[in-house]
């Protein structure tokens, strides 16, 4: 049995005659604890995250991360994407393969990446919704700067050059919402009622339902008119209702009256 003790002098005395080798040796250590913090990161955020290099700028050099990406890609415990995009796919029970990227999470993490404003074309808004059943084959997403189409099995997501003026709502949380309504325009008059109690729900519902009613709040006066007078019908997010009743009196200023407030008041007399 050979003593522990030698294997560990003749390493260190090996390593500190051949700088090399030294050099290898603690690059190879240094990497191996760089993925596991990079796996120790993934396996927390669970499924369906896609990650970009910058997620994991606080572990190490932009070198060394690119360099760990590419070792966990080739070893299987990755799937690039596109050009720095990453994730970890799970495994579809019917058809055993891989399941198909979530094209939500890919321009979630190219905004993140590449610090841009991204706007969801209205068609996919309200899939997304569940506002319509129309399933795109391809997602548009506007954006003020160039970018090339991503493939993602049967979807492809195209980017759309947009003035800047035009992305005001992009990355907001009632995006979709707006985008929806947009594209549902024709038919409001028609599925006026399904399309309220279906936001309605989505609203009271939804994780994010009290930052989609406040942000709609707060750009409801860049909404066009025909859009406010449906936004309205969406409980919690009418701007007047937000509105105290009664004001304070300042600098001996009466505080608007309404009159339909008052006219209901001298119906009661």
């Amino acid at each position: 049995m050979v003593c522990p003790k030698f294997i560990y002098s003749f390493r260190t005395s090996l390593l500190a005659n051949c700088p090399k080798k030294l050099y290898k040796y603690r690059t190879m250590s240094t990497m191996s604890d760089l993925k596991s913090a990079l796996s120790s990161q993934i396996n927390v955020a669970g499924p369906g995250h896609v990650w970009v290099p910058t997620d994991f700028a606080h572990l190490g050099n932009r070198d060394a991360i690119d360099k760990t990406l590419q070792r966990m890609v080739l070893a299987g415990d990755l799937r690039r994407i596109d050009r720095g995009l990453y994730d970890k796919p799970g495994i579809n029970c019917l058809t055993q393969r891989p399941t198909t990227p979530d094209y939500r999470a890919i321009i979630d993490a190219i905004a993140r990446r590449d610090q841009l404003r991204l706007l969801v074309d209205g068609m996919t808004a309200a899939n997304d919704l569940g506002l319509t059943d129309a399933v795109p084959a391809r997602v548009t997403i506007h954006t003020d700067a160039r970018r090339r189409a991503i493939k993602l099995d049967q979807l492809v997501i195209d980017f759309k050059q947009t003035a800047p003026s035009r992305l005001y709502w992009a990355g907001r949380p009632a995006m979709r919402v707006v985008q929806a309504l947009h594209w549902l325009k024709d038919t409001l008059v028609s599925d006026h009622d399904r399309i309220v109690n279906r936001l309605s729900q989505l609203l009271v519902d939804s994780v994010q339902g009290a930052a989609i009613c406040q942000d709609l709040r707060n750009g409801f006066s860049v909404l066009p008119a025909w859009m406010q007078s449906l936004v309205r019908d969406l409980p919690g997010c009418d701007p007047l209702g937000a509105v105290p009743m009664t004001l304070p009196v300042r600098s001996g200023v009466k505080p608007p009256v309404d009159p339909t407030w008052t006219k209901g008041v001298r119906g009661m007399r």
